[in-house]
């Protein structure tokens, strides 16, 4: 997968170069990752009000249908839209033009953002408005013409992301640091320690508790909020299966198919690369770029003089996301990565390395290409399985369509719709369906809950496609959310009441058996004899997690001093003992050698971390109203 970081501001130019070029309201880069709302006036109302400002459906719409794009163009095979609506994709759109509102309005109160003088000289910038290296207001109109949308439009939705990337490296420029915090980052990951453990099962202990009627009616008076049921919805349905009208598909559709659909089975040609990135300081001017590329330069040297290309991405690369696999990019297409290092890359042949640096906005890359894939069309001997398969499913789906189109109006009409619908072949099922919990406005919903909800008490369904088939069902009634009754929840109710006295007995259970190994007693030998599992582990540190030990547990042994046992720790499924026997501090030639990638990615933390919370302090102190569900883009 190719890694995805944020570029830089002194490369805005060549943002708005991409900007402008595809019109994508959210594009990403093999190393950079920016956010652009959408071009164009409010239309339709608002999703949000953000301290008084309202966020335009318009900008919305642009904004999902971008995300829609690049999620199809990396997953072509699976990304769908009930894939976007279990992602949650409309809510994380409007969390994305909120924080981006905060953002601005933030920008403006502290004077961060961008001035006339600024948006103008980033517009001019931009190649696709230059005519013989000068900037052109015939091809900048000409641009608006094309695209329906005037110059103040434009430029104010420009304006908000350049302030926006502005304010983000103002913020992020202010994290520092220091020598003894690299230490402290290095020690903390390659500390080694070996740990004895014990484990006091809580399924077993909860087979063998048992919970009384009373205990069951006051559990459920005291914890009314653990069973609160949301608004549901009884109703029939019967599903109609695609499957039971299946038959054959033959060449000559295979064939059709193919012929009408070549574009489908073109491969194109792909590069896969590795690279080392040698960035340019941000300050130091022409002297640091020289240095940056006499080291790039020197690398290639070494590269193509028979060094392993993979330790010395590991040892010198800057981009912390591919250093430690060797640099290694994945398979690149033609238009995912930025024009330079595309042009660099697939000039390449297998196994070369680049002559020479190549420059990005990023820094210097040294370039080598690992595999190369040719381009072409597949026989449709290679791809006929596939389009048989996606043939037949079309036709269980559209035969399964036409029967449910047919028999709706049967059941519509139907004062007994289960009997109706047994005389017609379709045995009729009664459920429970829940509203989605979570916010009102932006509440994920299966197609089935939709459905449910969307149709009135006595009401029949369209057909809905649902991952069994495709279902028509009947509202009988509404049941309005609360705390069922008793009757109706009270295994639940009973199974929490176990758990709850399971824990108590496990958790005594643990602290007997730490006290004890306090005392001096072989840990894992005592938990041995009340019929507990237990172990030892191997060295182990916070890179390099143990196999047995749960995470909870592995980090409790990693803060506990040698030769001491902790408290016990909870997990899902177990109470856990753990006692320290080994701790090893790391080599401090190691230090030497990984203190420049160590204080990189600790650095990358803590700028990263600044800016989350710089963005979560803004968001505390705002008013936000969400104004409706927002319909996904079509």
């Amino acid at each position: 997968m190719i890694t995805v970081m944020r570029q830089y501001m002194k490369a805005l130019h060549i943002f708005l170069w991409l900007v402008v070029g595809s019109l994508v309201v959210t594009t990403f880069y093999v190393w950079g990752k920016g956010s652009l709302a959408g071009i164009g006036g409010a239309e339709g109302g608002g999703v949000a009000v953000v301290n008084g400002e309202t966020i335009p459906a318009e900008r919305y719409r642009r904004l999902y249908q971008s995300y829609l794009n690049r999620y199809s163009q990396l997953y072509p095979d699976r990304f769908t839209p009930e894939l976007a609506e279990r992602m949650g994709l409309r809510q994380q759109v409007v969390n994305d033009l909120v924080n981006e509102a905060l953002i601005v309005q933030r920008a403006k109160a502290e004077g961060l953002d961008v001035s006339d003088e600024e948006l103008n000289a980033q517009l001019q910038a931009v190649p696709a408005f230059r005519e013989n290296g000068v900037f052109s207001m015939k091809l900048y109109q000409e641009f608006l013409r094309r695209r329906g949308t005037t110059a103040a439009a434009f430029e104010a939705e420009v304006r908000r992301d350049l302030t926006r990337f502005k304010v983000e490296q103002a913020v992020r420029a202010g994290a520092k640091v220091s020598d003894a915090e690299v230490e402290q980052a290095f020690t903390y990951r390659k500390e080694k320690v070996r740990a004895a453990w014990a484990a006091v099962d809580l399924a077993s202990i909860v087979s063998k508790t048992t919970a009384s009627d009373a205990e069951i009616a006051a559990y459920l008076k005291d914890n009314p909020g653990q069973f609160e049921r949301p608004e549901r919805r009884r109703i029939l349905f019967v599903l109609v299966d695609a499957k039971d009208w299946t038959r054959a598909i033959t060449d000559a559709e295979v064939q059709k198919y193919y012929d009408g659909h070549r574009a489908e089975f073109e491969t194109p040609h792909q590069v896969h690369a590795a690279h080392v990135l040698i960035r340019v300081p941000e300050t130091g001017g022409s002297e640091g770029e020289d240095k940056a590329r006499a080291k790039a330069a020197d690398l290639i040297r070494r590269a193509r003089a028979g060094e392993d290309f993979g330790k010395l991405a590991k040892e010198f690369s800057e981009d912390p996301g591919t250093a430690a696999r060797g640099g290694d990019l994945g398979w690149i297409t033609k238009g995912q990565v930025v024009p330079q290092f595309e042009e660099a890359a697939f000039a390449l042949t297998q196994g070369q390395v680049a002559p020479a640096p190549v420059r990005t906005q990023f820094g210097f890359h040294v370039i080598r290409v690992l595999e190369i894939r040719e381009g072409g069309r597949k026989p449709v001997k290679d791809v006929a399985p596939q389009i048989r398969a996606k043939l037949f499913t079309e036709h269980l789906e559209e035969a399964a369509a036409a029967r449910a189109r047919e028999i709706r109006p049967a059941l519509l009409a139907a004062k007994d719709f289960a009997a109706e619908a047994k005389r017609l072949g379709f045995p009729a099922r009664e459920s429970i369906v829940a509203r989605p919990a979570g916010s009102a406005a932006f509440a994920r919903a299966e197609p089935l809950q939709e459905a449910a909800f969307a149709v009135a008490i006595g009401g029949v369904s369209e057909p809905v496609k649902t991952p069994a088939g495709l279902v028509i069902l009947k509202v009988l009634e509404r049941q309005p959310a609360g705390v069922p009754p008793l009757a109706d929840v009270k295994d639940e109710v009973g199974n929490a009441v176990k758990r709850k006295k399971a824990e108590a007995v496990a958790l005594a259970r643990a602290r007997a058996l730490a006290a004890d190994a306090r005392s001096g007693g072989d840990l894992p030998a005592l938990a041995k004899r009340e019929g507990d599992q237990a172990g030892a582990t191997a060295l182990f540190s916070r890179e390099e997690p143990p196999d047995r030990l749960p995470a909870e547990a592995a980090q409790a042994a990693l803060r506990t001093p040698a030769g001491q046992v902790g408290d016990p720790v909870k997990t899902p499924l177990a109470y856990y003992v753990v006692k320290t026997l080994e701790r090893v501090a790391p080599d401090p030639m190691e230090l030497a050698k990984d203190r420049q990638q160590v204080s990189r990615q600790l650095l990358e933390t803590k700028r990263n971390d600044a800016w989350q919370r710089w963005v979560m302090a803004t968001r505390e102190k705002a008013k936000i109203e969400l104004t409706g569900r927002p319909a996904a883009s079509g």
